[in-house]
């Protein structure tokens, strides 16, 4: 990274890193990266919009504990195509039925599948490709300052940020 990749950003900032994939066969806005996050995680909120069968949900809850110790259970694991500009990878997805500013949370499964190096300071991922180049999806600061913003409402009674 170096300063020309700063041409994309309104700084200073500390704004968390938001793309826009294609996730199946639909264009997915509000996905954010998070290194710290040891598994990939979709909203069960976001596959219905997009037309994903819930049938394709392997039933399995596995117990997700946050950074504060907060836990959420997950209805199950989905397998499901990431493409990143001309990038494709198979990712597994913990499925969670919860309210979140985000449809998807990309994590250490998808960065280290597809060899990304994040950064937050210059709101982009870089990935290497098989022929040495290197693909660059910048981040939407617009979409992390909404993201921010709905995370922290009180939630309305009944509805979801999504």
């Amino acid at each position: 990274f170096n300063d020309s990749d700063l041409a994309y950003v309104t700084g200073p900032h500390y704004d968390s890193l938001v793309i826009t994939v294609q996730i199946d066969s639909a264009t997915v806005h509000r996905v954010l990266i998070d290194g710290g996050s040891v598994v990939n995680n979709v909203m069960l909120s976001t596959l219905k919009p997009i037309s994903i069968d819930e049938s394709r949900i392997t039933r399995m809850s596995t117990n997700l504990v946050g950074f504060s110790r907060e836990s959420k259970r997950s209805e199950g694991e989905i397998v499901l195509p990431v493409y990143a500009n001309s990038l494709t990878s198979y990712e597994k997805f913990s499925v969670l039925n919860c309210p979140s500013s985000y449809k998807v949370i990309l994590g250490r499964p998808w960065l280290h599948n597809v060899r990304a190096v994040p950064s937050t300071f210059h709101q982009c991922v870089k990935i290497p490709t098989k022929g040495g180049a290197v693909e660059i999806i910048h981040g939407e600061q617009t979409t992390s300052h909404e993201c921010y913003g709905v995370a922290l409402k009180p939630p309305r009674s009944g509805k979801s940020p999504n």
